[in-house]
Order: C-alpha cells, then sequence, then structure tokens
C-alpha cells in the first residue's frame, strides 16, 4: 500500500471518530475486508483509469483505487468516493509503480 493510501485511510478514521465514536475503527474494518475481497478477486472491480481499478466499501463512501500486477496488488488511493475524485492519479506513471503491496491470491 502506498503511504499516502495509508495516510487517506487514518485521517478519514479520525475524522469520522471525533464525530462519532467508534465508527472510525468501523470504517478500518470496512477497508479490511474490502482489501481481502480484492486480493482474492482483484479483477472483479471496474476499470477506472488507465490499469488502476477501484473497489467501493460497502457500508461508507469511501474507494479503494489499485494496482494488479503479477505476483502483487497495489494500493494507490483510499478517499471518499465524491471528493476529489482524480487526485491520486498523479501517484501512478504510465508504466505503473512497482511497490510492493500485498500477495495477489494463487
Amino acid at each position: 500500500m502506498l503511504p499516502e493510501a495509508e495516510a487517506e485511510l487514518r485521517v478519514a478514521a479520525n475524522q469520522i471518530e471525533e464525530e462519532r465514536p467508534g465508527l472510525g475503527s468501523a470504517l478500518v474494518r470496512e477497508v479490511r475486508l474490502a482489501l481481502e475481497r480484492i486480493r482474492f478477486v482483484p479483477y472483479a472491480s471496474r476499470i477506472e483509469r488507465g490499469e488502476i481499478r477501484v473497489h467501493s466499501t460497502v457500508r461508507f463512501p469511501y474507494c479503494i483505487h489499485y494496482l494488479v500486477r503479477a505476483d502483487e496488488i497495489l494500493v494507490v488511493a483510499i478517499g471518499h468516493r465524491r471528493r476529489r475524485p482524480a487526485y491520486w492519479q498523479n501517484r501512478v506513471d504510465e508504466a505503473g509503480v512497482a511497490y510492493r503491496v500485498m500477495p495477489a491470491a494463487a
């Protein structure tokens, strides 16, 4: 996961937690579940731009933008569905970024 994506999740969870105690940790759990779904079925989500796919969380209005490689999944961004929709696009070049994130399911 890109450090920026980790920071986005942390900031979102903290903001939600301040507004409604307990809800921030629920967001983190929801994102973890979504990441597991992505890990096991990486090509199920729609393509957003180039090779970047997007997976929406069920309970919260957040999306996970990610890139699938042969042996890894790179989480590029975790953001609100309706706020700054294309802000993450400068994080990936035309060839893609080769950070190691989590192994793809066999």
